[in-house]
């Protein structure tokens, strides 16, 4: 028998020892010579301790026996499994000239080219054993051995479970290395082909970065972080291999690559890794401005939007006060009384993704609420209940969101102030009222905690546009589309940017990558065409509008159509699709505005007042949450000012003008609002600076408040002479 360090020149049966090759806790690996077929040979002895019992002793050897089958280039075959004279078992296999993809690894780090060609060659092997219902169970770099003639190889699969055919098998214990286990293995669930992609997926990620996906100081925090972090992003590869890595590295078997072969076949389409990217999907929208305000189409882009929960790049919840640090039942059991409330978690976060979907947000809610009862120590999922209500707040307007959003916050932030997820929505609560230092202070900070989070930057960009720093707004948009290009998000925000700044063909390019992105999403299409609209391709923008009607009957496509009718003077059918899309939400102060405007041009006063009336309301409501938004502040102006409400209208005129002074809409505001007053050479004042900004007379005669204006003939002659040399004849925006 082989001692428990063989030496040169040892005999055990026909096989002389040669020298060893390695050790690790599996047993210990020899080089050896075969004296009855003449060839050398690579012997492992395996350790008695695991050989517990018969039982045991024969699942292992129907396991190697069964891997013994196997013939596949890139798998070390398996010849024999013998015993010494006293009982002790050994495989024998083919002896591979080379190194262990381990030790390779160490020496020096791996091109993108070499990493594929190692991951498509592993992959290969393990789809052979697929095919033979045959699982590793092990997958590793030390179990990979790299040839001299430059072929990868699998080994051990002599120590695989056989899976009978149409069932998985039960682990019974913790086993294999636990940085490349699974978390069905961590779990002690049922395993299948599947595990084995996941430890592909983990080899791949640390061949591309030259580290570990799932990293902790002890095995507790390194199970936590495999059962419920989500790895980084991957500097410098391509999209499309990120997103088969991702794919290889979800949670869930269900939406992980079912087999080696189907990862095998996205693998082949990796052609060009440093080329141009493939993007992915992500969604949201726009508004239009006339002298009608119309509602907010894009209330935000939601946390790391990806095309399957797998890539939600969710921060990890590290387990508290575990005070071991083996592994083994109690600490499986600890990270599994979690598993529950995380499974709630990620549902409401792909509810979340789509929000958009009728009834979608509303389920987000539940599912986090559900969430942060059943753990209530869930720092994330309390960050993600914060950022769910403030979309609520976004999409109907009901005021009372917005504390539950704070408090949500506050809560997460208590339990965990490194989740930069609490800061971003705290920044986005703080710039949605208004209060954009402090929105610039948590983005900031959030930017601190992890430079490279993407949605604290593009709320970074929404700060800088929100206070005039219109330079520093686009640079950091592109940085943060430069950060992801495959995803929809950036380009949505840099084209929002530039519909804000006027920009309206930059604004439709860009929301014509989002449309090739999600051509099903029917939000986008309201964004392409709101800057189609403000570009006078008015057929094209209808079309893009009854699309997204087409896709999904929501409040914005209704409100934009019904904006579109308004310019080309068809009041009648811009009233009905504002009633329609009041129907669906009446809580946003821009769709009474606009039906009002509506009623006054077809001659129905009553109606007018009591849309006007409804605008009053919402506005007093949302100045109420000591709002700052300049928009909000001027409309509720022109709303005293039209009731000769002098003294209650001045305070908000002098708001919205020290938010905004160099808007046009915002002068514009002013102007009609002191007319109203009575004080038309004020007003006159303030139209001019207004038209010098962009403001068109055009869009002054939509206006029927200011009919008598425009019918002045002097009026008029002093407004003709403010505008600019080239004066635009389109309508101008307002966001």
């Amino acid at each position: 028998m082989a001692p428990a360090r063989a030496i040169p020149g040892n005999q055990v049966g026909h096989y002389e020892i040669l020298s060893e090759v390695g050790a690790g806790g599996m047993g210990v690996v020899y080089k050896a010579f075969d004296h009855q077929l003449q060839r050398t040979v690579a012997l492992k002895f395996l350790p008695p301790d695991p050989i517990c019992n018969s039982a045991d002793r024969n699942r292992l050897l129907h396991e190697a026996r069964a891997a013994s089958t196997l013939d596949h280039k890139n798998i070390a075959s398996i010849h024999a499994v013998e015993e010494t004279g006293d009982g002790q078992l050994f495989i024998v296999m083919a002896y591979c000239d080379g190194v262990s993809l381990a030790t390779r690894m160490r020496a020096a780090p791996f091109s993108k080219t070499e990493t594929v060609d190692i991951v498509r060659q592993v992959a290969e092997g393990l789809a052979h054993a697929h095919l033979h219902n045959i699982v590793h169970r092990d997958v590793k770099p030390s179990n990979v051995i790299l040839t001299l003639e430059g072929e990868a190889k699998i080994v051990d699969f002599g120590l695989a479970r056989c899976v009978s055919a149409g069932a998985s098998t039960q682990t019974l214990s913790v086993a294999g290395t636990l940085s490349y286990m699974s978390p069905e293995q961590l779990s002690g669930k049922a395993v299948d082909a599947r595990t084995d992609v996941w430890s592909l997926g983990v080899i791949a990620y640390e061949l591309l970065t030259n580290r570990l996906p799932f990293q902790g100081d002890n095995p507790a925090s390194t199970i936590t972080a495999i059962l419920q972090s989500s790895p980084a992003e991957m500097e410098g590869v391509s999209p499309e291999l990120q997103l088969i890595v991702f794919r290889a590295l979800a949670k869930s078997a269900a939406d992980r690559y079912q087999s080696c072969a189907e990862l095998l076949r996205d693998l082949k389409t990796v052609d060009t890794l440093d080329g141009e990217p493939t993007r992915s999907a992500g969604k949201e929208t726009f508004k239009v401005r006339v002298p009608l305000t119309i509602p907010p189409l894009a209330p935000r882009a939601p946390a790391l939007i990806r095309k399957r929960r797998w890539m939600l790049g969710m921060v990890v919840l590290l387990l508290a006060l575990i005070p071991c640090v083996w592994i083994g039942k109690r600490i499986v059991d600890a990270v599994k009384d979690r598993q529950a409330a995380y499974e709630t978690y990620l549902q409401g976060r792909e509810s979340l993704l789509r929000y958009d979907k009728p009834g979608n947000l509303d389920a987000a809610i539940r599912l986090f609420e559900t969430t942060t009862k059943a753990d209530p120590k869930f720092a994330l999922a309390f960050a993600a209940l914060g950022e769910a209500y403030w979309d609520k707040y976004r999409r109907d307007g009901d005021p009372r969101w917005v504390e539950l959003a704070s408090a949500s916050c506050r809560r997460a932030a208590e339990l965990n102030d490194r989740l930069p997820a609490v800061f971003v929505t705290l920044g986005r609560i703080h710039d949605g009222t208004g209060q954009h230092n402090l929105a610039l202070q948590e983005f900031e900070r959030a930017l601190e905690l992890d430079h490279r989070d993407a949605d604290a930057l593009l709320g970074l960009g929404d700060a800088y546009s929100s206070t005039g720093r219109a330079q520093e707004a686009e640079d950091t948009y592109k940085r943060a589309a430069a950060m992801r290009p495959e995803y929809w998000d950036g380009y949505y925000r840099l084209g929002a940017f530039y519909y804000q700044q006027g920009r309206f063909a930059d604004a439709a390019s860009q929301f014509r990558r989002v449309v090739e992105l999600l051509p099903d999403h029917a939000l986008a299409h309201t964004s392409l065409g709101t800057a189609l609209l403000n570009l006078g391709q008015e057929p094209d923008a209808e079309a893009e509008f009854k699309k997204s009607l087409a896709l999904a009957p929501d409040y914005p496509a209704l409100a934009n159509l019904g904006v579109m009718y308004y310019r080309q003077k068809r009041f009648a059918e811009s009233a009905t699709m504002t009633e329609k899309a009041l129907s669906l939400n009446d809580k946003d102060y821009r769709l009474w505005n606009n039906l009002a405007i509506a009623y006054e041009w077809l001659g129905q006063p009553e109606r007018a007042k009591n849309a006007f009336s409804r605008e009053l309301a919402r506005l007093e409501q949302i100045v109420a949450l000591k709002s700052e938004n300049a928009e909000v502040r001027a409309n509720l102006g022109v709303m005293y000012a039209q009731q000769h409400q002098r003294n209650r209208a001045l305070p908000h005129l002098e708001a919205a003008l020290a938010l905004s002074p160099d808007d046009p809409e915002i002068l514009s505001k002013l102007g009609e609002a002191y007319e109203k007053l009575g004080e038309r050479s004020k007003g006159l004042e303030y139209f001019q600076k207004a038209l010098r900004k962009g403001l068109t007379l055009v869009e002054m005669e939509l206006n029927p408040d200011l009919r008598p204006l425009l019918s002045d003939p002097n009026a008029r002659r002093v407004l003709q002479g403010a505008l600019p040399a080239k004066a635009n004849p389109q309508l101008s925006a307002n966001h």
